[in-house]
C-alpha cells in the first residue's frame, strides 16, 4: 500500500524525521488493533516494507515513506495501538528515522 497517503513526516530539531499516521490513514484503516514495527536499527527504503497493520477495515503491509534508519520506536503506540487513532502527533507517531 502506498505510504504517502497514510503517513505524515515531520523533521525534528535533531534532524531526524518522525513518521506518524495521518487522517487519511486513520480513515482508510479504521480502528487499529495491532501494528508490527521493525526494530531500532532497521534500514528503511522509500517504497519498501515498513509496517504491518491489523485494523477494522484492513489487514495490510504499508510501505515506508522515507529512506533512513529507525533510531526510535514509539513503544507506547505499539503497546496501545488505539493511540494511533489520535490526531495528536505526540501520540500517533510510529518511528523516528535518521536519514
Amino acid at each position: 500500500m502506498a505510504a504517502e497517503s497514510y503517513f505524515w513526516t515531520k523533521k525534528q530539531d535533531n534532524g531526524n524525521v518522525r513518521i506518524g499516521l495521518n487522517d487519511s490513514g486513520r480513515d482508510d484503516l479504521g480502528q487499529i488493533s495491532f501494528i508490527d514495527v521493525p526494530a531500532t536499527g532497521t534500514k528503511l527504503t522509500n517504497g519498501g516494507k515498513f509496517v504491518a497493520v491489523e485494523a477494522e477495515k484492513a489487514v495490510t503491509d504499508i510501505d515506508s515513506p522515507v529512506d533512513g534508519e529507525i533510531v526510535t520506536v514509539n513503544q507506547k503506540a505499539i503497546d496501545q495501538p488505539e493511540l494511533l487513532d489520535s490526531s495528536d502527533e505526540n501520540d500517533n507517531w510510529i518511528v523516528e528515522v535518521k536519514a
